[in-house]
This record gives C-alpha cells, sequence and structure tokens, in this order.
C-alpha cells in the first residue's frame, strides 16, 4: 500500500495518462482505499494548485494548452426540465462544448460545477443522471434562470449557437 504522498503522485499520473474522467470509485479500487480518502486526496492537490476538475463522470486535470485556440462566451439561458437535452443538443451539434451550468442565487451568490458535455453521448449520460437523481438541477434554484459557459473553435460558431438557441426560445436578454 502507498503511503499519502506517492498515492496523490500517482492518482495525478493517472489522471494525466487518461483519456476521460476517472471516477472517484475507479481510484479507490485502483489505490486500494476508499472513496472518502480519494476525495480528500484530490483536494490536497487542489491545494497544490494541481488543476484537477471535478464533473459528473469523475476527475480530470485541465490542460489549458486543450483550450488555447477556442472563443468562450457565457450565456444565460432559461427552459424547462424536460428540454435540457434539447438545449445540450443544440449547442454541441453546431460544434460547441457546455463547460459548466451556474446560477445567481440571492444567498450564496454564485453556485458553479463543471459540466464538460462535448457531444451527444455526454448529453445523454448527464440527463441520464439528472432524471435518475432524487437530487434537481440547479435552475430549479432560480426559476429556470441559469448560465452556460461555452466553447468552440472560433467565434462565428459561438453566434451560431447563440443565434440557435434565442430561435428556440433558450437564451435570455440580460
Amino acid at each position: 500500500m502507498l503511503d499519502g504522498e506517492n498515492r496523490r503522485k500517482q492518482i495525478v499520473d493517472t489522471l494525466l495518462s487518461a483519456t476521460k474522467p476517472v471516477n472517484g470509485t475507479a481510484l479507490a479500487k485502483q489505490f486500494q482505499v476508499s472513496r472518502q480518502v480519494i476525495v480528500q486526496d484530490i483536494a490536497l492537490l487542489r491545494a497544490e494548485n494541481k488543476n484537477i476538475i471535478s464533473t459528473n463522470k469523475g476527475y480530470f486535470i485541465f490542460r489549458a494548452e486543450n483550450h488555447k485556440n477556442t472563443c468562450k462566451k457565457v450565456i444565460c439561458v432559461a427552459h424547462t426540465t424536460d428540454q435540457v437535452l434539447e438545449e445540450f443538443y443544440t449547442i454541441v451539434d453546431l460544434g460547441g462544448n457546455v463547460l459548466d451550468v451556474s446560477v445567481e442565487h440571492d444567498l450564496y451568490g454564485q453556485i458553479q460545477v463543471d459540466l464538460i458535455i462535448h457531444n451527444r453521448a455526454d448529453a445523454e449520460e448527464f440527463v441520464k443522471k439528472m432524471k435518475s437523481s432524487k437530487d434537481k438541477p440547479l435552475k430549479i434554484l432560480t426559476e429556470d434562470v441559469h448560465y452556460h459557459t461555452i466553447e468552440a473553435g472560433n467565434q462565428e460558431t459561438i453566434d451560431k449557437i447563440c443565434k440557435k438557441l434565442e430561435e428556440k426560445g433558450f437564451l435570455c436578454q440580460e
């Protein structure tokens, strides 16, 4: 069994070599520790400025070089829970990614969660988890109004996404 420092080094190596997010249960099994130990290790690694992102699919290390030549925009949208998949499809089908979701809460301020939706399969996986969860989406806290950071290869694609979301009645004018 590894000591904590060596385990954390190997967690970083595992995440760097992974082609997709690695969930905490898989890491716990790999290192023969509890999932809670992995959660604590991730917190310690973040405190050391390791850029570890936590999503509903697991952990990964954010690499800025993979996002250098992209355009990003924060958009404000509103729609029903039944329209989440349509919203995601609209974005990814036009060449965009949904990086996160956030809401502006009166008491807590901004609440933001990484999503990392790159394609229809990611969108479908998220919606499946959302439907099977006892928890509700963040947008419920703000009467369906929420924000996404979207990313695409160029501004033209961002503009097309915004236009299509507006046509569908999802885009809010701030």
